[in-house]
């Protein structure tokens, strides 16, 4: 039995960081959101889901609106781009330099309908019309939110706005200079000086965690994704820099966008300015 027992003299530090590495909170998630094929409640709850016409035909308009704030109507003209998709991709590279002017809101309105905006309308056989979007989405539910922080937009007076994929129309949310705010919550300083705007991704949980439970969080991360990579290609095939963020001070953004951090919350960053 000796042999079981730590050596004379060795610290207990060891063993105390094995067992918080045993529960680390994202190896437990990870496990506990897996799927399995014994899992059948989960797979009936979806079906029951999938065969509601009541829930259907809520689940068709996943969208937050913001009724009541002054609303700018972008265009929608998708300017084509001299660069072959094969180059767009190649060049695109995170900036942290920026030319410093404005940005033109149809230059924006095009990242913001390439990055997430409805590419389609389907009506399904019982009638219900859905809105497809650029980005794919866990059972289409659309969790993630684009937000935009402007600040050097032509034709876009500085503030806090709400992208609503289903008009195609900004909603200032809260008028203001917010580039400082920004700049406190992710120390990029210098880029934000010279930038333009910041996308800010946030995710509404509950819209996938009802119907797919712990399993949302990970389509949630993997769409805020599919959407921050649209906007970057989409930046770079109309001659602008983008910067894409994941470390920032979570309760500073949120506090930013009036969400609770919990039900709702910023994911991702996508800082957009002129190529220098």
């Amino acid at each position: 039995m000796s042999d079981l027992l730590p050596p004379v003299g060795a610290s207990v530090e060891g063993e105390q960081a094995d067992a918080e590495l045993l529960l680390s909170p994202s190896e437990l998630y990870h496990e506990n959101s897996k799927l399995h094929p014994s899992n059948r409640r989960l797979g009936l709850w979806i079906d029951s889901i999938n065969r509601s016409p009541e829930i259907r035909r809520f689940l068709s308009r996943p969208t937050t609106r913001f009724y009541g704030y002054p609303t700018v109507v972008l265009p929608r003209d998708l300017r084509p781009s001299p660069l072959p998709f094969e180059t767009i991709v190649m060049e695109r590279r995170s900036r942290h330099r920026f030319s410093g002017k404005p940005l033109a809101l149809a230059t924006l309105a095009q990242i913001l309908l390439l990055g997430d905006g409805v590419s389609a309308r389907v009506r399904a056989a019982d009638g219900i019309e859905w809105a497809l979007r650029t980005a794919p989405s866990g059972g289409g539910l659309y969790p993630v939110e684009l937000y935009c922080v402007a600040w050097r937009v032509d034709g876009l007076a500085p503030g806090l706005y709400h992208y609503d994929p289903t008009a195609h129309t900004l909603a200032q949310v809260r008028p203001g200079e917010f580039r400082q705010v920004l700049a406190e919550a992710t120390y990029l300083h210098r880029e934000l000086e010279e930038a333009a705007a910041c996308l800010v991704l946030s995710a509404v949980f509950g819209r996938s965690k009802f119907k797919y439970g712990e399993r949302a969080y990970r389509f949630v991360l993997l769409e805020a994704g599919h959407i921050a990579q649209n906007v970057l290609l989409a930046a770079t095939a109309v001659g602008c820099g983008g910067l894409p963020v994941g470390g920032f001070t979570d309760d500073r953004v949120n506090e930013l966008l009036d969400v609770d951090g919990v039900r709702e919350a910023a994911l991702y960053l996508v800082v957009l300015g002129g190529e220098p």
